[in-house]
């Protein structure tokens, strides 16, 4: 009855998650989104959360990305949404004017440089994986079939794959769900998840594996 429920409930988020997915697609952090990069010379070091407080003094409270660049690291990039961009000439001069009095600079609002970044697909995150993923999966494979061919070759197959998609499918429909950004740590926390249920599959047909042998031990001494 437990293992219905269960069952049941990884099913509705899937399905809630694939919903969402269709309709209003994955949510993607600021580094994967449309936006606007604005780089400001200061000629002296700062400190990222300083520049980080002016900039949300003039552009507003919602995320934004403050990197110091440069091999002297006297230079800021900050990025920002592209929607708080509105009136960016306006706001690049109160952005000029904060910095000038908190640096006691005399840089003028042209001297910064404005960028505007198109929005990266998400897939781009998944590229550099693809490769290591088959390579490492048909390794995986292989030795299952090696292994356990005894106790049910298409079976066991079977369960590996069920098992990992299910996995990364509740993975994805809890980031739709919750509107959780993607960033860079979505896939090494996928690969995580995906080295878990081979570990946790692998562990549970090595039990019936071992099962299996004692079974035919007993029916050979007989």
């Amino acid at each position: 009855m437990k293992k219905k429920i269960i069952y049941s409930i990884m099913v509705a988020i899937i399905i809630i998650g694939c919903i969402i997915i269709g309709t209003m697609g994955l949510k993607a952090d600021l580094t994967y989104s449309k936006s606007v990069k604005i780089d400001v010379y200061l000629g002296k070091t700062f400190k990222n959360n300083d520049i980080k407080q002016i900039a949300q003094e003039v552009f507003g409270k919602d995320k934004i990305i403050v990197q110091k660049i440069e091999y002297y690291e006297d230079m800021a990039a900050i990025t920002i949404k592209e929607e708080n961009a509105e009136n960016i000439e306006e706001k690049l001069e109160q952005l000029n004017n904060k910095i000038n009095e908190k640096y006691e600079l005399e840089n003028k609002k042209d001297d910064m440089q404005v960028t505007h970044q198109p929005k990266i697909k998400l897939s781009s995150i998944l590229q550099p994986y693809i490769l290591p993923l088959i390579i490492s999966s048909l390794i995986i494979l292989a030795y299952v079939i090696v292994r356990f061919r005894k106790i049910g070759i298409i079976k066991t197959i079977g369960l590996y794959i069920l098992s990992i998609l299910t996995a990364e499918a509740l993975f994805l429909s809890v980031l739709a769900i919750t509107r959780m950004p993607i960033n860079r740590l979505v896939m090494p926390i996928a690969l995580l998840i995906y080295v878990i249920v081979i570990t946790i599959v692998t562990t549970v047909k090595e039990k019936q594996y071992n099962t299996y042998q004692e079974e035919e031990k007993k029916k050979t001494k007989k």
